[in-house]
């Protein structure tokens, strides 16, 4: 599933054929909780037993947020906001504490004792199936999945060959889980945490069709030469839906960077290889701290990196200091927003002061937000004084079409014009020609002397290619960014002029 088809941001080079002086930015998204985390609610009801540590699922049929966490006596409770930020108890009079349902209790088997993986299933048809629950481990050797229409009264699924599978993550998994076929296309997705033959976390994936019978995991993302020595990969933040916006898949890789002096030893290693019951093995390095950065795909098997922190750790004595674990973006009210999971101390629990360690209790840990403009992953920026030229690939002219850009010009000016696919400017179409963009738009439109739509193949242009049907003639942009412009993205409309053809009846003539 395609989020807004026709979109093309810069933060790789699939739609690029050139750029001349000009670089791309890393932009990092403004962090709303420098100070403290967000105050959810405090766990003061008699049947809270702890505070709330999400994740947060989007309702994407209200637009709203919710977070799930546990309460007394193996039950689970729910947490709203409409607006990210402020949340509240829903009266659900779903279940009963005491003498009373007036709470925010939601019925939840009492045989699944964590809460697993959460999603809000925009591919699902059945409104009885909306909300889909699942684990990474099985729990007392039956993998469990559960479903609910309105994410309060949950249900085991049937019983069936997916009850069965082998753990899904972890550096104990078996090895014969791992391997097999991948489909990137698949309607579900799962990346995490997996060990390697060097004891060191790597990231894996696995999918389905159904989000109840699950592929083998394959290693996606491994240490290369541009990460530093020590380099871990601890999760990832994703949309189990897998996806994409404008064709691009996007996590946030939160990466572990491990202490490399640490001892180098594995207490019990049969555990690590999974020859024994107990429990789960500890990887080599247990110490670091862990910054997310940004990864982005188009098959979600080669990933491109952006190797600086995308949410950077808080300043030492902060809250989130020691460790940022980063969840995939949420579209919400025209901005992208991210959830982390901060901590104050090291992964093994050390402040600022590394010789000095703290009991886990006593740290402070909690949930932050930061937001960032749509598609504001990465700009397009001049060099220096002088414009800089991007000029994308070539696409389908056909009939014509519409162009709308995301940038930021409010200190510089974007120009632009429409090229043959032979790089020879169209007559009224060329950089003279534009309207340029000043100021700061998210869709601007693109016109030339006031027409704002790309030109359709001429009759003259045609009759120089009698023989060639109107869908052969391709075209491409160019565009000059002046220094202090920040360019994002551009949309085409109709979007298919990107796509390939696989038939003669695709497009009309």
């Amino acid at each position: 599933m395609e989020r807004h088809p026709g979109k093309h941001a810069f933060i790789d080079d699939f739609f690029i054929e050139s750029m001349i002086g000009v670089h791309r930015v890393l932009n990092c998204p403004e962090k709303i909780t420098i100070d403290e985390p967000l105050h959810i609610v405090d766990p003061d009801r008699p049947w809270e037993s702890e505070p709330v540590r999400g994740p947060i699922i989007y309702d994407e049929k209200n637009n709203t947020f919710r977070m799930y966490y546990p309460g007394v006596d193996s039950t689970v409770c729910v947490v709203e906001s409409s607006d990210g930020v402020h949340w509240e108890r829903p009266n659900l009079g779903v279940v009963k504490f005491g003498s009373s349902k007036d709470n925010n209790i939601i019925s939840w088997p009492s045989d699944c004792p964590s809460l697993g993986h959460i999603l809000y299933d925009p591919h699902e048809t059945d409104e009885t199936y909306r909300w889909k629950r699942i684990t990474t481990m099985p729990h007392d050797g039956v993998w469990q999945a559960l479903y609910s229409a309105d994410g309060y009264n949950w249900c085991h699924y049937p019983s069936g060959p997916h009850n069965h599978q082998k753990q899904l993550f972890a550096f104990g998994s078996p090895a014969e889980t791992f391997g097999g076929p991948i489909d990137p296309d698949a309607p579900y997705i799962l990346y995490g945490q997996r060990g390697s033959s060097r004891r060191t976390r790597v990231l894996g994936r696995r999918d389905s069709q159904d989000c109840l019978n699950w592929s083998g995991m394959r290693t996606v993302i491994d240490q290369d030469l541009d990460d530093p020595p020590g380099s871990e990969f601890y999760a990832a933040g994703h949309d189990m839906a897998n996806r994409t916006d404008g064709g691009l898949h996007i996590i946030m890789l939160n990466v572990f960077f491990t202490d490399l002096t640490e001892p180098y030893a594995i207490e019990q290693p049969d555990l690590y290889w999974a020859r024994t019951g107990g429990s789960p093995a500890l990887a080599a390095r247990v110490d670091g701290v862990v910054e997310p950065q940004l990864a982005v795909s188009r098959d979600t098997v080669s990933w491109k990196r952006y190797r600086d922190p995308f949410i950077p750790r808080g300043k030492p004595g902060a809250w989130d200091w020691g460790s940022i674990y980063a969840a995939g973006p949420i579209h919400h009210d025209g901005q992208l927003w991210f959830y982390y999971n901060g901590v104050g101390v090291t992964h093994n629990n050390h402040t600022p002061q590394l010789q000095y360690a703290l009991n886990p209790k006593e740290h402070q840990t909690g949930i932050g937000v930061a937001q960032l403009r749509p598609d504001g992953y990465v700009s397009v920026e001049a060099d220096s004084y002088a414009p800089g030229v991007l000029t994308t690939h070539r696409f389908r002219q056909e009939s014509g079409g519409r162009v709308t850009v995301n940038v930021d010009a409010t200190a510089g000016e974007l120009r632009y014009e429409v090229l043959e696919d032979t790089g020879a400017p169209i007559p009224g179409f060329t950089v003279a020609d534009c309207d340029p963009i000043r100021g700061d738009t998210h869709e601007g439109v693109l016109s030339w002397n006031g027409v704002s739509n790309w030109p359709g193949v001429s009759e003259e242009r045609q009759s120089s290619y009698p023989n060639l049907p109107k869908r052969e003639f391709y075209i491409k942009l160019r565009f000059y960014i002046s220094p202090g412009a920040k360019f994002y993205s551009l949309t085409l409309d109709p979007p298919q002029v990107t796509m390939w053809l696989v038939s003669s009846q695709s497009v009309p003539e």
